[in-house]
């Protein structure tokens, strides 16, 4: 009887690693266009936020210098890494009468998986942005009118980044949105001098979208008057992941605003063998974290 010293899952494993990768890279990535993508090496993150100095105090001839100290907040926001997981099992049998039909594309359905599961956790952070049950370190939505101040004192508070009348998108309501982000201060009052760079919306805003940003002129009106809108230099993209379809939201650049996504260790494609049945055992793993350390630079409604 011939021996074999190990199982057959090794000689597919290259072929269905490449499968797995390369449909993985084929998919286009919307998370990241938006959210802050570090990387960490430990089991989790710690994020604050720290008030700016105040201005500056005139000082008289003779006179000693003022001086100021930072407000730092109470409380940290704890990004912990969760690990994604997904497997699937080939059968002797299929592999040995298969011959790939089949079994090459269960790789790329579990690629679909590993890159939905990403695009689906980071666009949950803005899918629960109105959502009490989810609430950043100051114990407000994401999203909210009633944001309070690192330090009672520092300023005036509380801040908002929601419109004050949830409106679906359109003119006026797109126009508040953006007053609101450039009306944007710090904890200590002065304005943070912001700028709005994307518009998101779900796949049924992109029509008004183009509209109120491509148009020459203003959208709905028999009036020749000019887009003022166009002058923003705004840009719109299609979030494929919102749980609600009138929601949009406004986001500065990267730097500006505070989601974060932490990859603790990328997607990997790894192999066994089951002794007993004589399945090649294959799977995918990732492991990562999302949130948000802070609301400005973020601005939104759930729509009318």
């Amino acid at each position: 009887m011939a021996s074999n010293t190990g199982g057959f899952s090794h000689l597919l494993q290259p072929s269905l690693a490449e499968i797995f990768f390369n449909k993985y890279s084929q998919y286009p990535d919307e998370y990241s266009q938006i959210f802050n993508i570090l990387s960490s090496e430990k089991a989790y993150e710690e994020d604050s936020e720290v008030a700016a100095l105040g201005k500056m105090v005139e000082k008289t001839e003779g006179t000693a210098i003022t001086y100021d100290d930072p407000f730092q907040a109470a409380a940290l926001e704890r990004y912990t890494h969760k690990i994604f997981a997904l497997g699937f099992r080939v059968t002797y049998e299929l592999y040995k009468n298969d011959l790939y039909g089949v079994i090459k594309r269960m790789p790329a359905a579990l690629a679909r998986s590993a890159h939905q599961t990403v695009e689906v956790e980071s666009w949950n952070i803005l899918n629960r942005a109105f959502n009490t049950g989810y609430l950043g370190r100051d114990n407000q939505s994401l999203c909210s009118t009633s944001h309070p101040n690192i330090q009672i004192g520092a300023g005036s508070g509380p801040y908002s980044n929601r419109l004050s009348t949830d409106s679906d998108l359109s003119v006026t309501s797109l126009q508040a949105a953006v007053e609101l982000l450039e009306n944007t201060t710090d904890d200590r009052d002065l304005n943070l001098m912001l700028k709005a760079k994307t518009l998101i919306v779900a796949p049924e805003g992109k029509w008004m979208a183009r509209e109120l940003l491509n148009s020459e002129y203003k959208p709905h009106t028999a009036d020749n008057e000019i887009n003022a809108l166009a002058d923003e230099e705004l840009k719109y993209m299609v979030c494929h992941y919102f749980s609600d379809t009138d929601a949009w939201f406004l986001a500065c650049d990267k730097a500006d605003h505070y989601l974060k996504f932490y990859w603790r260790e990328k997607p990997s494609f790894a192999n066994d063998d089951d002794f007993d049945t004589g399945d090649g055992k294959f799977k995918g793993m990732e492991w990562f974290s999302v949130g948000f350390s802070g609301y400005r630079g973020i601005v939104g409604t759930p729509g009318a």
